[in-house]
């Protein structure tokens, strides 16, 4: 039995698509569950380091949890590279003019980075209200043991018994 993610009904069939009497609306084939089951959010797989590259359009399709690890990635990868300027700025006030290039493009990519924290942090502001200012493994951990633990319960309605 095929039933709304959001309600727990049966939904009906029509050649094309399924629709939700409860929720009034159409629903998507891929949305749809088995027996009250709830929606499960958590990903398949963990983002990779990789993902960063892709454009804003395609990061705004991962899910809550895998904004949050790529949040943490493109953090990582921000600190990375500023300390990276940093050294070249230390060598530059001890005379090394030959590294000011470098500073230029280490410049030009904590730039970057910076940005790319911004997009990541206001799409997960945008879904949770507000972003952590640390992320740490077990807040991310703790996050995906209370989705999975949320989406255990069924959304079954038992039948009155006669009386």
């Amino acid at each position: 039995m095929k039933t709304c993610p959001y309600c727990g009904t049966e939904v009906a069939f029509t050649p094309l698509s399924s629709y939700c009497s409860f929720c009034e609306m159409q629903i998507r084939r891929g949305d749809l569950q088995d027996y009250g089951k709830r929606k499960n959010f958590l990903p398949a797989s963990q983002p990779s380091l990789s993902d960063l590259n892709k454009s804003t359009a395609e990061i705004m399709n991962f899910s809550t949890v895998e904004l949050l690890f790529l949040l943490k990635f493109a953090r990582k990868e921000r600190a990375d590279i500023y300390q990276q300027r940093y050294v070249f700025i230390q060598a530059m006030k001890e005379g090394a003019d030959e590294f000011m290039e470098a500073e230029q493009y280490a410049f030009l990519e904590y730039e970057r980075a910076t940005r790319k924290c911004f997009v990541i942090e206001n799409l997960v502001r945008e879904r949770v209200g507000y972003y952590p200012s640390k992320l740490a493994d077990s807040y991310i951990q703790t996050l995906a043991a209370r989705m999975e633990e949320s989406a255990k319960k069924n959304m079954v309605i038992q039948q009155p018994k006669p009386i």
